[in-house]
């Protein structure tokens, strides 16, 4: 079973220790290329004063620095794909696993899970839009897209993925796995796994912008589908491809103002309600885990809520 995993590795308390403080300290060491390029830009431009950087901190524009919004994305993402080298280095030097182990029961990772999910999961959201636009068409404004848009297209396909893969392995794949395992109590890593996304997420500029916790209603609607997912699914595949289906469609066709990750996207929309989205992940969800459970064949009775020995 999927949690079991984790008794391939070692399981001490000082290995999670470095293992999560070496993730984070990959984290931060991954906005190091965001700053550099901050300052390089005040030092080139005299109208950048360090105002800019708080402004930044409650809505992320890169403008402010005039640094494209593709050349923002990307370096936002490069701390992600910094962290995501210290987990999988950490994984295998410090817990002696492999990284797959945090994805899949198996030897390999099922790809065809991941390319299944990421489309289905897009489109859900497309349809769901289109009620949205005819309900407050007012609310759209459409962006002609430019050259810069193809390389959004390719940053969105070949990097942003990396980033939502993250997120995933080390909330529902390490944290969920590990505390699963060594509570022998699944329902505690799905709790935990919960707090963690939601904690990650709680310090996004939207939060301010929206409220923390209509925000977090949110949030919290998003981690609870996905761990169940995990949970039905006894591996990481469908929820990673759910994940990257979110971004990649608030990446390219629908963004927001005070959204964290600010892109050239084909709409972008001047109000949200985070309370409806929860309420439309909940109900997109249980389409999804419907039509997943009837083409994966899930049986509930195959799931070890206990992580037996």
């Amino acid at each position: 079973m999927f949690c079991k995993n984790v008794a391939k590795g070692r399981n001490g308390i000082i290995h999670y220790f470095f293992t999560i403080v070496f993730t984070v300290l990959g984290y931060f060491l991954g906005q190091t290329p965001m700053l550099i390029a901050f300052y390089f830009a005040m030092n080139k431009h005299n109208d950048i004063g360090t105002d800019a950087l708080i402004q930044f901190q409650e809505n992320p524009d890169f403008s402010l620095f005039h640094i494209s919004s593709n050349g923002g994305l990307f370096l936002m993402l490069m701390i992600f794909i910094f962290a995501f080298i210290a987990l999988a280095l950490s994984v295998k030097y410090i817990h002696r696993r492999s990284v797959v182990s945090l994805i899949s029961s198996s030897s390999k990772i099922d790809w065809k899970r991941i390319f299944w999910s990421t489309g289905f999961w897009f489109l859900l959201l497309f349809v769901a839009e289109i009620f949205t636009f005819f309900a407050y068409p007012e609310r759209y404004t459409f962006r002609t897209p430019d050259s810069s848009f193809i390389i959004l297209f390719l940053i969105c396909i070949f990097i942003l993925p990396i980033q939502t893969t993250f997120e995933e392995v080390f909330t529902r794949g390490y944290i969920f796995q590990a505390v699963s395992y060594n509570s022998r109590n699944i329902f505690l890593g799905f709790l935990v796994s919960i707090v963690v996304f939601a904690t990650m997420h709680g310090l996004n500029p939207e939060t301010v912008k929206y409220g923390f916790w209509p925000m977090m209603s949110y949030y919290i609607s998003a981690a609870i589908l996905l761990g169940l997912i995990v949970i039905f699914d006894d591996r990481l595949e469908l929820a990673i491809g759910v994940h990257t289906a979110t971004n990649l469609y608030g990446a390219l066709i629908m963004t927001y103002e005070g959204a964290a990750m600010q892109t050239g996207s084909l709409f972008i929309t001047s109000d949200i309600s985070p309370v409806f989205l929860a309420f439309e992940i909940i109900v997109l969800g249980a389409i999804f885990l419907y039509l997943s459970s009837r083409k994966y064949h899930w049986n509930i009775k195959n799931i070890d809520w206990f992580c037996k020995k």
